[in-house]
């Protein structure tokens, strides 16, 4: 086996802060402030530095006829790493919503958001618990019905039973206000075509 050099602890510590400073603002605006005050997404992509200097080849030519070296081969972990933990962020986030945890004000206000605007009193829509119920079973199959994408899901879940700000609900994806507010509306929209 090779004889492999390699750098202790804290100096990958020390170079996994230097990646996300570099690379993480160019996935979103914030994201590098995000990481460093994350010691495990620290210590994660420290992890992938240590085992690009595990894997890295000298001698290893790519397709193009040219070899990495050990900088990029890092760095080009480090990336991989980055996109690993905004991946898994978003998984967690997009985390299908229980119907249970939905109150039925919120689920009285999210009707009330797609049904005739012509009524007279669209929140009072639901009287008995029987009505109610009927509601739970409507909304959940609407909000996991395949005519909304993951994104629009997400965000009409967020906006309408996490009570988040359009402003809150940008931040978390990196977009404008009226990005959401539009996304949301189309959603809403295609809800309002099946309905």
């Amino acid at each position: 086996m090779e004889n492999r050099e390699f750098e202790n602890l804290s100096t990958y510590i020390l170079l996994a802060k230097k990646v996300i400073s570099k690379f993480a603002p160019t996935f979103y605006s914030g994201l590098n402030k995000e990481l460093l005050s994350n010691e495990d997404a620290i210590s994660d992509i420290a992890a992938a530095l240590m085992n690009a200097d595990w894997k890295w080849d000298k001698d290893r030519v790519g397709y193009n006829g040219q070899s990495k070296t050990r900088y990029s081969y890092r760095n080009q972990c480090g990336i991989w790493a980055i996109k690993s933990y905004i991946s898994n962020k978003y998984k967690k986030k997009n985390q299908k919503l229980s119907i249970d945890n939905i109150s039925n004000e919120d689920m009285k206000t999210f009707a009330a958001s797609i049904v005739d605007k012509s009524m007279s009193d669209p929140y009072d829509i639901v009287s008995s618990e029987e009505e109610t119920t009927n509601l739970q079973n409507t909304v959940k199959t609407l909000l996991d019905s395949d005519m909304l994408s993951d994104k629009q899901r997400n965000q009409i879940k967020k906006y309408y039973f996490e009570n988040k700000t359009l402003v809150q609900i940008g931040d978390e994806y990196g977009v404008t206000r009226e990005a959401i507010r539009q996304n949301i509306q189309k959603g809403l929209n295609k809800i309002r075509e099946y309905a």
